[in-house]
């Protein structure tokens, strides 16, 4: 069977059991098996983080263990990370539309989203050309972003008009162009962030004291946008079912202004976001903000408590400490005393 990849339940099993060492027996484990699939199943569970970091299972169970682990994490985030998401989305339309008046993105377009004129190189003086031509590159990027975003905005409109949306047959139809709120309704939350992002200066620090997030913790209006960056990618994990109980669904690092405002306001430190529990802490600073009740809260950091035990008891403890790391207790318990004192 070398080089060749199994086709049938019965060769997986016995693949597994010959090349790989797992043992793996009876009708149940077969079921299982079937259920979670090769390449779902096995094959996404099969390493940590990256695929040169190899879980030495022993038995079936252990990788179900970690399959299951990973399933119950994505239905324990999922309603808390959406409803995320809406509050983000609503704490900035009211921002916006309060601001200019208006729901039109037309409006919104010419007067909030202009953060490139703060890179304007016009008066300035510089110490020689290489510094002006510094100057006039950031500029042309930061108006070119804004350009993106208007074309973004429209290609978002002309697709969801294609694929037959109803808000956006409602308002094309009629020669209308969508309003704000609407808009928001069709951007994804990567796209979403990048609108936040094109704002100016005086706009994110409104949307950052509208969410509420210490002004000591966003003294340069970018926090709004870096949470949203943060929370997107375990977001898209969730929705596509892909794994994350390694966070390996990280697109790229998080800046730092992120983990040093969720340790200022939690009390949680060494947050990194290469495991789980700094996300369980990302998504319980963001239910904070937006106020959602500590009754939840405290459902959902026990919730993933007991998780983390019934995997702890199911794998080899060197496993379960490269997934759920050292310091999970210390963050959990600084945590649960963070909700306790709001």
């Amino acid at each position: 069977m070398s080089g060749k990849q199994p086709k049938t339940t019965d060769s997986l099993m016995r693949y597994l059991r010959d090349q790989k060492g797992i043992a793996i027996n009876g009708s149940i484990q077969k079921r299982k098996l079937m259920n979670i699939g090769y390449y779902h199943g096995y094959k996404g569970y099969r390493y940590i983080n990256k695929a040169t970091n190899i879980i030495p299972y022993k038995s079936f169970d252990e990788l179900t263990a970690v399959y299951e682990f990973d399933a119950q994490l994505k239905a324990l985030f999922y309603p808390f990370v959406m409803q995320i998401e809406t509050a983000l989305k609503n704490y900035v339309l009211e921002t916006v539309v309060g601001t200019v008046n208006s729901d039109s993105f037309v409006d919104v377009y010419s007067q909030l989203l202009d953060n490139y004129k703060m890179f304007s190189t016009s008066g300035k003086k510089f110490k020689n050309i290489e510094e002006r031509k510094r100057a006039e590159d950031r500029y042309k990027r930061e108006l070119k972003r804004r350009l993106d975003l208007r074309n973004r905005i429209y290609k978002v409109q002309t697709d969801a008009f294609g694929n037959g949306n109803k808000i956006a047959e409602h308002y094309l139809n009629k020669d209308v162009n969508l309003p704000i709120w609407a808009i928001f309704e069709l951007l994804s939350l990567g796209e979403f962030g990048y609108f936040v992002s094109c704002l100016n200066y005086t706009c994110r620090q409104a949307v950052s004291a509208k969410i509420g997030i210490r002004k000591s913790d966003d003294t340069n209006g970018l926090m709004p946008q870096r949470l949203i960056y943060a929370t997107k990618d375990l977001r898209n994990a969730i929705a596509h079912n892909d794994v994350i109980f390694d966070t390996r669904f990280r697109t790229g690092n998080i800046d730092k202004q992120v983990s040093n405002a969720i340790s200022n306001a939690t009390g949680v430190s060494g947050l990194t976001f290469e495991t789980v529990t700094d996300y369980l802490v990302l998504v319980v600073y963001q239910l904070s903000l937006i106020q959602v009740s500590k009754t939840d809260m405290k459902r959902l950091i026990s919730s993933f408590v007991e998780c983390t035990e019934k995997l702890r008891k199911a794998i080899p403890i060197n496993v379960y400490n490269q997934i759920i790391r050292t310091d999970n207790n210390t963050k959990i318990v600084a945590l649960r005393k963070f909700i306790k004192s709001k």
